[in-house]
């Protein structure tokens, strides 16, 4: 029974999405473009729990400053579809199976509509089965595809989930566990940023506390070609990246350790996003630029999470 993995209360919570799910419509599904820009947006109290029930007149949003009329709003629950990443490289050694045990509650959270692929990165990337809603065949291609490998591509990886995600419709999400640490990508972290915000993908960043030496990546290589990768006074920390990451893209980031109940974190991760708002608006200004963004609550004392830019996709002439 539910309740017996995730307790009465969340359980009930849970059951009760689900319930909606099964009985109502499907959704209206739009994606960014020239006519209506997509955000997503969630709101909660000062004590983290999330906020329902509010209307569209509740609601303000700010590009480059300048506020805007909503044309679009909905409440509905939204189905999603995501990419789930894991990395397999050799600092994660240690605690790969927490990262395996975090994806694996997503997906049993998994509501009617929603569809995955999961996938994992070292020094190779690996995309599995197409998406899909069938959580059994998710869960075994986690337990019995994943691929070990020494070196990191972290940024390569998530690009490669953005390609994946390219012809895909709604909400789009990329879920990484990851120590953050990339010895090997090509890519960085500024371009999967100017990726995803141009195409309108929520990236959550799951960040799991590394029990190996930050260089054991590099001892194993026996190479150390790039100096500023190598240097760590050269380098953000992992968790400074991989928060603007998911700040800038309205994802979330947060910390895992052996001690915390995974359980009730991603039963909270999954009841947000099937509980976001859904605003839409017109821009005044298609120029191709990319625009700042602002989403704002006017009753007080509620935060809002949304992202915070946009690419205004030139009209098509």
């Amino acid at each position: 029974m539910l309740t017996r993995f995730l307790g009465p209360a969340v359980a009930a919570s849970l059951l009760v999405i689900q319930a909606q799910a099964q009985t109502q419509q499907p959704p209206q599904v739009f994606r960014s473009g020239v006519s209506t820009v997509a955000v997503y947006a969630t709101v909660t109290d000062r004590t983290g729990q999330l906020v329902r029930g509010l209307t569209r007149d509740d609601f303000e949003i700010l590009d480059n400053g300048q506020p805007q009329t909503l044309t679009a709003f909905s409440t509905t629950l939204q189905p999603i579809t995501a990419v789930l990443l894991v990395d397999t490289s050799a600092s994660m050694a240690l605690t790969l199976d927490l990262a395996r045990q975090a994806a694996e509650q997503f997906i049993i959270r998994m509501m009617p509509g929603d569809r995955a692929r999961v996938g994992d990165f070292s020094d190779t990337i690996h995309l599995g089965r197409p998406f899909s809603g069938d959580r059994d065949g998710l869960l075994k291609a986690f337990r019995d595809e994943l691929h070990i490998g020494n070196p990191t591509r972290l940024w390569d990886a998530v690009g490669e989930t953005l390609t994946a995600l390219s012809t895909e419709g709604g909400r789009r999400v990329v879920i990484v566990f990851t120590d953050g640490q990339d010895t090997a990508s090509t890519a960085d972290a500024n371009a999967v940023l100017e990726r995803a915000r141009a195409e309108d993908v929520m990236i959550y960043c799951v960040q799991i506390r590394s029990r190996t030496r930050p260089d054991l990546e590099w001892d194993i290589l026996g190479s150390r070609t790039n100096q500023t990768l190598r240097d760590p006074r050269r380098r953000p920390p992992p968790g400074q990246v991989l928060r603007g990451l998911s700040t800038q893209t309205g994802g979330l980031h947060f910390t895992l350790t052996q001690n915390d109940d995974v359980n009730a974190t991603f039963t909270q991760v999954a009841i947000e996003l099937h509980q976001q708002y859904l605003l839409g608006f017109t821009p005044a200004q298609p120029d191709g630029k990319v625009h700042e963004l602002a989403v704002r609550v006017k009753q007080p004392r509620l935060l809002v999470r949304a992202r915070k830019s946009y690419l205004a996709a030139r009209e098509p002439r």
